[in-house]
């Protein structure tokens, strides 16, 4: 008889999946606009092909300065670099807006609710997005607006997902199902790049539209709230489940203790650590594909390709840090701040220096997609620091904490796009890029120190919750949980942080 596959292995295959799907409609835009805007006559071709350095570039474009003409991909559009950046930064706008409540929402309307109807919005506008752009340049950042706004309480709610459904001893198995999100960008950059050269930039949203749809069909048959409502799983899982849970998941609704929160210091070392992740990531997502198409001279299909590596191999490597990460801990006696803050050398101030070497490649295409490749694979040890500390510093409260750092996170979503847009307002060249690329390698390695040195994994007093029937008894949660040590066995929560 064959081994039963556990529902759960399928809930994560499902956050996977919803991260993945999460940065489609993210990342698109980057590669799309490259094809929907038009360029002067010196801007359409490339500077690198300016300087007479084309022979070194096997699948740059090759008209001359003199005849070039750009690729026929649909209607283009006369919007400069400061309404370009506006509208790659729309997106954000809403994401920001709606990642603070989105624990919130999740606790309250239930993760399949929030990401279910999230995406099915979020399919509709993207649609839109392309008689948007016909209508009015607005138009369309308001429809970028609306999908990062149902964008935004995705991560909360899978927080929440992963807090009902995994056992503690596999939390960090639910966690790099988080890295769904690389594949997203790749794979999104790739078959954008090529839908649009094969069919025009209207068809790259198109296709991102349908496979939302199939997403939210899979979706509905196999995702439930927690193991409780879900319809197929066995009475064994489940109650494995709960057994495993005891003590560290519940089920009272109570207000995450917001005061305390922004009072702590380690919460705000987290906060700076994810800002200064996402201020890297989002620079790669929204600038590299811009980078290699407008400077280097890559056609659209190869820009695609080689913006994607990188963020291919962080997902390889994601995984790969998350069982080393795991490996450390239980062979060894170092403490997890002292893990976390080890990764964090690779996650953020290696990437950060690299992209700092960014300003000496200039044309050399090789070396530019070299350090892409080695910045963003070496950047997946995020899931060990950025991604876990959370789970570090109040269980009880992850979902709540991942939204607000998303939320100052993801400004950088429309930061990153503002500031490239004021260095190119002049001239769209190297000499910019490398300033652009110095801004967001500093940025990279100051939130990694400031993290190393003020930064910890230890549970956080505010993370103390009252379960419903423990506070009808008057028993408190520190109380319930500090029973097994008492008796010399470490309770549930202790275990998850060690």
């Amino acid at each position: 008889m064959g081994v039963k596959i556990p529902i759960r292995f399928w809930i994560a295959v499902m956050v996977f999946a919803s991260t993945y799907i999460n940065y489609t409609t993210r990342s698109n835009m980057s590669i799309s606009i490259t094809s929907m805007v038009t360029r002067s006559q010196e801007k359409a071709v490339p500077e690198c092909r300016r300087l007479n350095t084309s022979k070194i570039f096997p699948n740059v474009t090759t008209n001359s300065s003199k005849n070039a003409v750009l690729p026929n991909y649909g209607v283009r559009y006369d919007w400069n670099e400061d309404i370009q950046g506006f509208i790659l930064g729309s997106y954000f706008w809403g994401y920001v807006i709606s990642s603070a409540p989105g624990g919130f929402i999740a606790e309250w309307l239930g993760p399949f609710n929030t990401i279910f109807y999230a995406q099915i919005l979020t399919a509709v506008f993207n649609s839109l997005s392309v008689w948007g752009a016909q209508w009015h340049f607005g138009v369309l950042i308001f429809c970028r607006f609306v999908i990062g706004l149902m964008a935004g309480p995705v991560y909360p709610a899978l927080q929440c997902l992963i807090a009902r459904w995994a056992p503690p001893a596999e939390k960090g198995k639910f966690v790099s199902a988080l890295m769904g999100n690389t594949l997203g960008t790749c794979l999104t950059w790739i078959l954008v790049g090529m839908v649009t050269a094969a069919a025009g930039y209207d068809w790259g949203f198109h296709f991102l539209t349908i496979q939302i749809g199939l997403f939210c069909l899979i979706f509905w048959f196999i995702v439930a709230d927690s193991p409780d409502q879900h319809k197929w799983i066995s009475e064994e899982e489940k109650q494995f489940i709960k057994e495993s849970q005891a003590k560290t998941v519940t089920k009272g609704k109570v207000v995450p203790p917001y005061l305390k929160m922004f009072t702590s210091i380690p919460f705000w070392a987290l906060c700076i650590l994810h800002f200064g992740n996402l201020w890297g990531l989002y620079l790669q997502i929204t600038g590299v594909p811009k980078f290699m198409i407008e400077v280097i001279g890559f056609n659209i299909k190869s820009s695609g390709i080689l913006a994607a590596l990188p963020h291919l191999l962080r997902m390889f490597f994601g995984m790969g840090y998350g069982y080393v990460g795991d490996m450390i801990k239980s062979k060894t006696k170092l403490s997890p701040t002292i893990v976390r803050k080890s990764f964090v050398i690779f996650s953020h101030v290696i990437p950060g220096i690299l992209l700092m070497c960014m300003t000496l490649v200039k044309c050399d295409y090789v070396g530019a997609v070299l350090i892409l490749i080695f910045s963003m694979s070496i950047n997946g040890a995020a899931v060990v620091t950025n991604l876990q500390n959370a789970q570090d510093l109040a269980p009880n409260f992850a979902g709540s904490i991942f939204g607000i750092i998303s939320l100052i996170g993801g400004t950088t979503g429309f930061i990153t796009p503002a500031v490239t847009g004021a260095l190119m307002k002049e001239n769209n060249g190297i000499h910019e890029w490398s300033k652009n690329f110095i801004i967001g390698g500093s940025v990279y390695v100051g939130s990694g120190l400031l993290f190393i040195l003020l930064g910890t994994s230890d549970i956080q007093p505010w993370n103390n919750k009252v379960p419903e029937k423990a506070a009808e008894d008057g028993v408190s949660f520190k109380e319930i949980n500090s029973k097994e040590v008492e008796n010399g066995e470490p309770n549930e929560t202790t275990k998850l942080n060690s």
